[in-house]
Protein backbone atom coordinates (compact mmCIF):
# COMPACT_ATOMS: atom_id res chain seq x y z
CA UNK A 1 0.00 0.00 0.00
CA UNK A 2 1.38 3.42 -1.03
CA UNK A 3 1.30 6.71 0.78
CA UNK A 4 -2.07 7.60 -0.78
CA UNK A 5 -3.74 4.34 0.32
CA UNK A 6 -3.82 3.62 4.07
CA UNK A 7 -4.32 0.24 5.67
CA UNK A 8 -7.67 -1.38 4.98
CA UNK A 9 -10.38 0.41 6.96
CA UNK A 10 -13.75 -1.26 7.52
CA UNK A 11 -16.81 0.89 6.84
CA UNK A 12 -20.51 0.07 6.58
CA UNK A 13 -20.80 1.23 2.97
CA UNK A 14 -18.80 1.86 -0.17
CA UNK A 15 -19.50 5.62 -0.03
CA UNK A 16 -18.24 5.97 3.54
CA UNK A 17 -14.99 4.20 2.65
CA UNK A 18 -14.62 6.33 -0.50
CA UNK A 19 -15.11 9.57 1.48
CA UNK A 20 -12.53 8.46 4.03
CA UNK A 21 -9.99 7.70 1.30
CA UNK A 22 -10.78 10.98 -0.43
CA UNK A 23 -10.15 13.16 2.63
CA UNK A 24 -7.06 11.10 3.53
CA UNK A 25 -5.53 11.63 0.07
CA UNK A 26 -6.39 15.33 0.07
CA UNK A 27 -4.76 15.70 3.49
CA UNK A 28 -1.55 14.07 2.18
CA UNK A 29 -1.56 16.42 -0.83
CA UNK A 30 -2.21 19.47 1.42
CA UNK A 31 0.62 18.52 3.77
CA UNK A 32 3.20 17.99 1.01
CA UNK A 33 2.15 21.07 -1.00
CA UNK A 34 2.07 23.55 1.89
CA UNK A 35 5.31 22.18 3.29
CA UNK A 36 7.01 22.94 -0.04
CA UNK A 37 5.27 26.33 -0.28
CA UNK A 38 6.43 27.28 3.22
CA UNK A 39 10.03 26.46 2.33
CA UNK A 40 9.78 28.36 -0.97
CA UNK A 41 8.26 31.50 0.62
CA UNK A 42 10.14 31.72 3.93
CA UNK A 43 11.68 35.06 2.93
CA UNK A 44 8.61 36.55 1.19
CA UNK A 45 5.96 38.82 2.70
CA UNK A 46 5.11 37.90 6.30
CA UNK A 47 1.34 37.52 5.84
CA UNK A 48 1.76 35.21 2.83
CA UNK A 49 4.24 33.06 4.72
CA UNK A 50 1.91 33.04 7.72
CA UNK A 51 -0.95 31.75 5.54
CA UNK A 52 1.18 28.85 4.28
CA UNK A 53 2.36 28.02 7.80
CA UNK A 54 -1.21 27.99 9.06
CA UNK A 55 -2.27 25.73 6.17
CA UNK A 56 0.67 23.36 6.81
CA UNK A 57 -0.13 23.17 10.52
CA UNK A 58 -3.79 22.45 9.82
CA UNK A 59 -2.97 19.73 7.27
CA UNK A 60 -0.45 18.05 9.61
CA UNK A 61 -2.76 18.05 12.63
CA UNK A 62 -5.67 16.87 10.48
CA UNK A 63 -3.63 13.93 9.15
CA UNK A 64 -2.76 12.82 12.68
CA UNK A 65 -6.40 13.26 13.80
CA UNK A 66 -7.68 11.23 10.83
CA UNK A 67 -5.25 8.35 11.37
CA UNK A 68 -6.07 8.16 15.08
CA UNK A 69 -9.86 8.60 15.04
CA UNK A 70 -11.01 7.70 11.48
CA UNK A 71 -13.69 10.46 11.89
CA UNK A 72 -13.50 11.79 8.36
CA UNK A 73 -16.80 13.73 8.37
CA UNK A 74 -15.53 16.22 10.96
CA UNK A 75 -12.44 16.77 8.85
CA UNK A 76 -14.39 17.77 5.75
CA UNK A 77 -16.24 20.46 7.65
CA UNK A 78 -13.07 21.57 9.44
CA UNK A 79 -11.19 21.94 6.14
CA UNK A 80 -14.04 23.83 4.52
CA UNK A 81 -14.44 26.32 7.39
CA UNK A 82 -10.75 26.87 8.20
CA UNK A 83 -9.74 27.01 4.52
CA UNK A 84 -12.37 29.68 3.89
CA UNK A 85 -11.20 31.60 6.97
CA UNK A 86 -7.55 31.57 5.82
CA UNK A 87 -8.59 32.77 2.34
CA UNK A 88 -10.60 35.66 3.80
CA UNK A 89 -7.77 36.46 6.21
CA UNK A 90 -5.33 36.68 3.29
CA UNK A 91 -7.73 38.85 1.25
CA UNK A 92 -8.12 41.46 3.97
CA UNK A 93 -4.64 41.55 5.54
CA UNK A 94 -2.15 40.54 2.83
CA UNK A 95 -2.67 43.59 0.59
CA UNK A 96 0.52 43.41 -1.49
CA UNK A 97 -0.25 40.05 -3.14
CA UNK A 98 -2.94 39.06 -5.64
CA UNK A 99 -6.06 37.38 -4.22
CA UNK A 100 -7.72 35.67 -7.17
CA UNK A 101 -6.14 32.48 -5.80
CA UNK A 102 -7.90 33.03 -2.48
CA UNK A 103 -11.27 33.34 -4.23
CA UNK A 104 -10.62 30.04 -6.02
CA UNK A 105 -9.87 28.50 -2.62
CA UNK A 106 -13.21 29.76 -1.27
CA UNK A 107 -14.99 28.02 -4.15
CA UNK A 108 -12.95 24.86 -3.49
CA UNK A 109 -13.87 24.88 0.20
CA UNK A 110 -17.54 25.22 -0.69
CA UNK A 111 -17.25 22.19 -3.00
CA UNK A 112 -15.54 20.30 -0.20
CA UNK A 113 -18.46 20.99 2.15
CA UNK A 114 -21.01 19.95 -0.49
CA UNK A 115 -19.38 16.61 -1.33
CA UNK A 116 -18.01 15.65 2.08
CA UNK A 117 -20.68 16.93 4.49
CA UNK A 118 -23.89 17.57 2.59
CA UNK A 119 -26.10 20.04 0.77
CA UNK A 120 -27.07 22.09 3.82
CA UNK A 121 -23.48 22.68 4.95
CA UNK A 122 -22.35 23.39 1.38
CA UNK A 123 -25.04 26.03 0.81
CA UNK A 124 -24.34 27.65 4.18
CA UNK A 125 -20.61 27.92 3.51
CA UNK A 126 -21.23 29.17 -0.03
CA UNK A 127 -23.43 31.99 1.29
CA UNK A 128 -20.86 32.93 3.96
CA UNK A 129 -18.07 32.97 1.38
CA UNK A 130 -20.19 35.16 -0.91
CA UNK A 131 -20.69 37.62 1.96
CA UNK A 132 -16.94 37.59 2.67
CA UNK A 133 -16.12 38.27 -0.99
CA UNK A 134 -18.60 41.17 -0.97
CA UNK A 135 -16.84 42.65 2.05
CA UNK A 136 -13.45 42.35 0.30
CA UNK A 137 -14.72 43.99 -2.91
CA UNK A 138 -16.46 46.94 -1.24
CA UNK A 139 -14.12 47.63 1.69
CA UNK A 140 -10.66 46.20 0.94
CA UNK A 141 -10.28 45.87 -2.82
CA UNK A 142 -9.38 49.50 -3.64
CA UNK A 143 -6.80 49.63 -0.86
CA UNK A 144 -5.43 46.34 -2.16
CA UNK A 145 -5.13 47.72 -5.72
CA UNK A 146 -3.24 50.74 -4.39
CA UNK A 147 -0.63 48.65 -2.57
CA UNK A 148 -0.27 45.53 -4.76
CA UNK A 149 3.16 44.89 -6.22
CA UNK A 150 4.41 42.84 -9.12
CA UNK A 151 4.97 39.14 -8.52
CA UNK A 152 8.48 37.78 -8.57
CA UNK A 153 9.20 34.60 -10.49
CA UNK A 154 8.92 32.57 -7.29
CA UNK A 155 5.59 34.20 -6.39
CA UNK A 156 4.23 33.47 -9.85
CA UNK A 157 5.23 29.84 -9.47
CA UNK A 158 3.56 29.76 -6.03
CA UNK A 159 0.35 31.24 -7.43
CA UNK A 160 0.40 28.71 -10.26
CA UNK A 161 0.93 25.84 -7.81
CA UNK A 162 -1.97 27.03 -5.63
CA UNK A 163 -4.32 27.44 -8.59
CA UNK A 164 -3.34 24.02 -9.95
CA UNK A 165 -3.87 22.45 -6.53
CA UNK A 166 -7.30 24.09 -6.21
CA UNK A 167 -8.31 22.92 -9.70
CA UNK A 168 -7.03 19.44 -8.91
CA UNK A 169 -9.10 19.31 -5.72
CA UNK A 170 -12.24 20.53 -7.53
CA UNK A 171 -11.71 17.98 -10.30
CA UNK A 172 -11.08 15.21 -7.77
CA UNK A 173 -14.22 16.15 -5.82
CA UNK A 174 -16.31 16.18 -9.00
CA UNK A 175 -14.83 12.83 -10.08
CA UNK A 176 -15.69 11.30 -6.72
CA UNK A 177 -19.15 12.87 -6.74
CA UNK A 178 -19.86 11.36 -10.18
CA UNK A 179 -18.51 8.03 -8.91
CA UNK A 180 -20.94 8.22 -5.98
CA UNK A 181 -23.79 8.95 -8.38
CA UNK A 182 -22.83 6.06 -10.66
CA UNK A 183 -22.56 3.72 -7.68
CA UNK A 184 -25.97 4.83 -6.40
CA UNK A 185 -27.48 4.32 -9.89
CA UNK A 186 -25.94 0.85 -10.13
CA UNK A 187 -27.29 -0.08 -6.69
CA UNK A 188 -30.72 1.28 -7.65
CA UNK A 189 -30.66 -0.63 -10.94
CA UNK A 190 -29.65 -3.81 -9.12
CA UNK A 191 -32.38 -3.28 -6.53
CA UNK A 192 -34.94 -2.66 -9.30
CA UNK A 193 -33.86 -5.85 -11.08
CA UNK A 194 -34.17 -7.81 -7.84
CA UNK A 195 -37.59 -6.30 -7.19
CA UNK A 196 -38.65 -7.07 -10.75
CA UNK A 197 -37.54 -10.67 -10.27
CA UNK A 198 -39.39 -10.92 -6.96
CA UNK A 199 -42.44 -9.30 -8.53
CA UNK A 200 -42.39 -11.88 -11.32
CA UNK A 201 -42.23 -14.68 -8.74
CA UNK A 202 -45.06 -13.11 -6.73
CA UNK A 203 -47.21 -12.71 -9.84
CA UNK A 204 -46.54 -16.31 -10.77
CA UNK A 205 -47.43 -17.50 -7.26
CA UNK A 206 -50.49 -15.27 -7.22
CA UNK A 207 -51.61 -16.69 -10.56
CA UNK A 208 -51.11 -20.22 -9.24
CA UNK A 209 -53.03 -19.40 -6.06
CA UNK A 210 -55.85 -17.80 -8.04
CA UNK A 211 -56.06 -20.87 -10.27
CA UNK A 212 -56.09 -23.17 -7.24
CA UNK A 213 -58.73 -21.05 -5.51
CA UNK A 214 -60.91 -21.03 -8.61
CA UNK A 215 -60.51 -24.80 -8.81
CA UNK A 216 -61.64 -25.09 -5.16
CA UNK A 217 -64.73 -22.98 -5.89
CA UNK A 218 -65.42 -25.11 -8.95
CA UNK A 219 -65.20 -28.33 -6.91
CA UNK A 220 -67.37 -26.89 -4.13
CA UNK A 221 -69.96 -25.92 -6.74
CA UNK A 222 -69.84 -29.44 -8.21
CA UNK A 223 -70.24 -31.01 -4.76
CA UNK A 224 -73.22 -28.77 -3.99
CA UNK A 225 -74.79 -29.74 -7.31
CA UNK A 226 -74.36 -33.39 -6.37
CA UNK A 227 -76.17 -32.65 -3.11
CA UNK A 228 -78.95 -30.96 -5.10
CA UNK A 229 -79.21 -34.04 -7.35
CA UNK A 230 -79.41 -36.34 -4.32
CA UNK A 231 -82.10 -34.17 -2.74
CA UNK A 232 -84.12 -34.22 -5.95
CA UNK A 233 -83.86 -38.02 -6.13
CA UNK A 234 -85.06 -38.26 -2.58
CA UNK A 235 -87.79 -35.71 -3.30
CA UNK A 236 -89.17 -37.84 -6.13
CA UNK A 237 -89.96 -40.62 -3.65
CA UNK A 238 -91.83 -38.38 -1.21
CA UNK A 239 -95.63 -38.55 -1.27
CA UNK A 240 -96.46 -35.63 1.05
CA UNK A 241 -96.89 -32.34 -0.80
CA UNK A 242 -95.81 -30.33 2.25
CA UNK A 243 -92.59 -32.36 2.60
CA UNK A 244 -91.93 -32.00 -1.14
CA UNK A 245 -92.22 -28.21 -0.78
CA UNK A 246 -89.76 -28.25 2.09
CA UNK A 247 -87.33 -30.27 -0.03
CA UNK A 248 -87.75 -27.71 -2.82
CA UNK A 249 -86.89 -24.89 -0.42
CA UNK A 250 -83.82 -26.77 0.81
CA UNK A 251 -82.74 -27.43 -2.78
CA UNK A 252 -83.13 -23.73 -3.59
CA UNK A 253 -80.91 -22.74 -0.65
CA UNK A 254 -78.18 -25.16 -1.71
CA UNK A 255 -78.44 -23.89 -5.28
CA UNK A 256 -77.95 -20.31 -4.03
CA UNK A 257 -74.64 -21.32 -2.45
CA UNK A 258 -73.65 -23.30 -5.55
CA UNK A 259 -74.36 -20.29 -7.78
CA UNK A 260 -72.09 -18.15 -5.60
CA UNK A 261 -69.18 -20.56 -6.04
CA UNK A 262 -69.93 -20.84 -9.74
CA UNK A 263 -69.70 -17.07 -10.09
CA UNK A 264 -66.48 -16.92 -8.07
CA UNK A 265 -65.02 -19.55 -10.40
CA UNK A 266 -65.89 -17.37 -13.40
CA UNK A 267 -64.83 -14.00 -11.94
CA UNK A 268 -61.39 -12.54 -12.75
CA UNK A 269 -60.97 -11.54 -9.10
CA UNK A 270 -61.84 -14.59 -7.03
CA UNK A 271 -62.22 -12.64 -3.78
CA UNK A 272 -65.02 -10.37 -5.07
CA UNK A 273 -68.43 -10.77 -6.72
CA UNK A 274 -70.27 -8.24 -8.88
CA UNK A 275 -73.27 -7.65 -6.60
CA UNK A 276 -75.71 -6.18 -9.14
CA UNK A 277 -75.07 -8.97 -11.64
CA UNK A 278 -75.28 -11.70 -8.99
CA UNK A 279 -78.59 -10.46 -7.58
CA UNK A 280 -80.06 -10.21 -11.09
CA UNK A 281 -79.06 -13.81 -11.82
CA UNK A 282 -80.48 -14.96 -8.49
CA UNK A 283 -83.81 -13.27 -9.20
CA UNK A 284 -83.91 -14.81 -12.71
CA UNK A 285 -83.24 -18.31 -11.32
CA UNK A 286 -86.05 -17.96 -8.79
CA UNK A 287 -88.41 -16.69 -11.50
CA UNK A 288 -87.86 -19.90 -13.47
CA UNK A 289 -88.69 -21.99 -10.40
CA UNK A 290 -91.84 -20.17 -9.22
CA UNK A 291 -93.32 -17.92 -11.86
CA UNK A 292 -95.06 -20.04 -14.53
CA UNK A 293 -97.15 -17.59 -16.60
CA UNK A 294 -97.20 -14.69 -14.13
CA UNK A 295 -95.60 -11.33 -15.03
CA UNK A 296 -93.56 -10.51 -11.92
CA UNK A 297 -90.93 -7.79 -12.36
CA UNK A 298 -87.91 -7.70 -10.05
CA UNK A 299 -86.19 -4.29 -9.85
CA UNK A 300 -82.71 -4.22 -8.30
CA UNK A 301 -80.64 -1.13 -7.45
CA UNK A 302 -77.29 -1.27 -5.66
CA UNK A 303 -74.70 1.41 -4.89
CA UNK A 304 -72.05 -1.26 -4.33
CA UNK A 305 -70.31 -2.86 -7.26
CA UNK A 306 -68.42 -5.70 -5.53
CA UNK A 307 -68.62 -7.59 -2.23
CA UNK A 308 -66.66 -10.52 -0.84
CA UNK A 309 -67.61 -14.14 -0.22
CA UNK A 310 -68.09 -13.63 3.53
CA UNK A 311 -70.87 -11.12 2.85
CA UNK A 312 -72.48 -12.44 -0.33
CA UNK A 313 -73.38 -15.89 1.07
CA UNK A 314 -75.69 -14.72 3.90
CA UNK A 315 -76.95 -11.84 1.74
CA UNK A 316 -77.80 -14.21 -1.13
CA UNK A 317 -79.51 -16.67 1.19
CA UNK A 318 -81.45 -13.84 2.84
CA UNK A 319 -82.73 -12.55 -0.50
CA UNK A 320 -83.51 -16.12 -1.57
CA UNK A 321 -85.86 -16.44 1.41
CA UNK A 322 -87.47 -13.08 0.77
CA UNK A 323 -87.99 -13.55 -2.99
CA UNK A 324 -89.17 -17.14 -2.52
CA UNK A 325 -91.71 -16.06 0.10
CA UNK A 326 -93.00 -13.35 -2.23
CA UNK A 327 -93.45 -15.80 -5.10
CA UNK A 328 -95.13 -18.43 -2.87
CA UNK A 329 -97.44 -16.23 -0.82
CA UNK A 330 -97.85 -12.78 -2.39
CA UNK A 331 -98.93 -13.30 -6.02
CA UNK A 332 -101.26 -16.33 -5.96
CA UNK A 333 -104.29 -14.20 -6.86
CA UNK A 334 -102.39 -11.82 -9.18
CA UNK A 335 -101.08 -12.07 -12.76
CA UNK A 336 -98.83 -8.99 -12.47
CA UNK A 337 -96.60 -7.99 -9.61
CA UNK A 338 -93.46 -6.15 -8.65
CA UNK A 339 -90.54 -6.82 -6.29
CA UNK A 340 -88.13 -3.99 -5.46
CA UNK A 341 -84.66 -4.47 -3.95
CA UNK A 342 -82.55 -1.46 -3.01
CA UNK A 343 -79.09 -1.52 -1.39
CA UNK A 344 -77.81 1.92 -0.42
CA UNK A 345 -75.49 3.64 2.05
CA UNK A 346 -76.93 5.19 5.20
CA UNK A 347 -74.39 7.12 7.27
CA UNK A 348 -71.67 4.57 8.14
CA UNK A 349 -74.06 1.63 7.61
CA UNK A 350 -75.87 0.06 4.69
CA UNK A 351 -79.56 -0.17 4.05
CA UNK A 352 -81.32 -3.06 2.28
CA UNK A 353 -84.93 -2.35 1.43
CA UNK A 354 -87.03 -5.25 0.12
CA UNK A 355 -90.68 -4.81 -0.85
CA UNK A 356 -93.40 -6.34 -3.02
CA UNK A 357 -96.92 -5.22 -3.96
CA UNK A 358 -98.58 -8.64 -3.55
CA UNK A 359 -101.64 -9.67 -1.54
CA UNK A 360 -100.40 -12.17 0.99
CA UNK A 361 -102.46 -15.30 1.69
CA UNK A 362 -103.18 -16.88 5.05
CA UNK A 363 -101.12 -19.96 4.22
CA UNK A 364 -98.01 -17.87 4.71
CA UNK A 365 -98.74 -17.44 8.38
CA UNK A 366 -98.56 -21.22 8.96
CA UNK A 367 -95.31 -21.67 7.03
CA UNK A 368 -93.39 -18.53 7.97
CA UNK A 369 -91.76 -19.80 11.18
CA UNK A 370 -88.68 -21.50 9.70
CA UNK A 371 -88.26 -18.88 6.97
CA UNK A 372 -88.42 -16.09 9.54
CA UNK A 373 -85.85 -17.89 11.68
CA UNK A 374 -83.51 -18.04 8.67
CA UNK A 375 -84.03 -14.34 8.00
CA UNK A 376 -83.07 -13.60 11.62
CA UNK A 377 -79.98 -15.82 11.38
CA UNK A 378 -78.73 -14.24 8.14
CA UNK A 379 -79.38 -10.74 9.52
CA UNK A 380 -77.27 -11.53 12.59
CA UNK A 381 -74.47 -12.87 10.38
CA UNK A 382 -74.42 -9.48 8.61
CA UNK A 383 -74.38 -7.62 11.96
CA UNK A 384 -77.71 -5.99 11.27
CA UNK A 385 -81.31 -5.52 12.29
CA UNK A 386 -84.60 -5.23 10.38
CA UNK A 387 -88.13 -3.91 10.48
CA UNK A 388 -91.08 -5.67 8.88
CA UNK A 389 -94.40 -4.32 7.57
CA UNK A 390 -97.17 -6.15 5.72
CA UNK A 391 -100.67 -5.30 4.62
CA UNK A 392 -103.09 -5.30 1.71
CA UNK A 393 -100.66 -3.29 -0.44
CA UNK A 394 -97.77 -5.68 0.03
CA UNK A 395 -94.84 -6.44 2.30
CA UNK A 396 -91.76 -4.39 3.16
CA UNK A 397 -88.54 -5.38 4.95
CA UNK A 398 -85.96 -2.75 5.88
CA UNK A 399 -82.55 -4.09 6.97
CA UNK A 400 -79.73 -2.03 8.44
CA UNK A 401 -76.30 -3.71 8.23
CA UNK A 402 -72.81 -2.80 9.24
CA UNK A 403 -70.44 -1.94 6.37
CA UNK A 404 -70.51 -4.46 3.53
CA UNK A 405 -67.11 -5.91 2.68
Amino acid sequence: MGIFTPKQIEFESYIERAKYLMVYRLTIVFTITFFLMTIAFYNVEFYALLSYLMALAIASVSLIYLLLTKRYKNLYLFYAIVGSFIAHFSCNFSLTTSHYVDIIWMITCSFLAFVGVGKKSGVTLLVLNAIGISFFIFFTHNKHIATIKEFSAGELIGAYVEISLAFFIIAYLMYQFISFQNYAEEKLLKANLELAGQNTIIKSKNSENSTLLKEIHHRVKNNLQIIVSLLRLQQSEIKSNETREQFTEAINRVMVMASIHQRLYQEKEVAKIDLQSYLSDLADDLKKIFQNDKMIHVNIESNYKEIDLKTVVPLGLLLNELISNSYKYAFDSMQNGEINILIAEKHSQFLLTYSDNGKWIEKQEKNSGFGLDLINIFTEQLNGSFEFETGETGTKYQFLFSKLQ
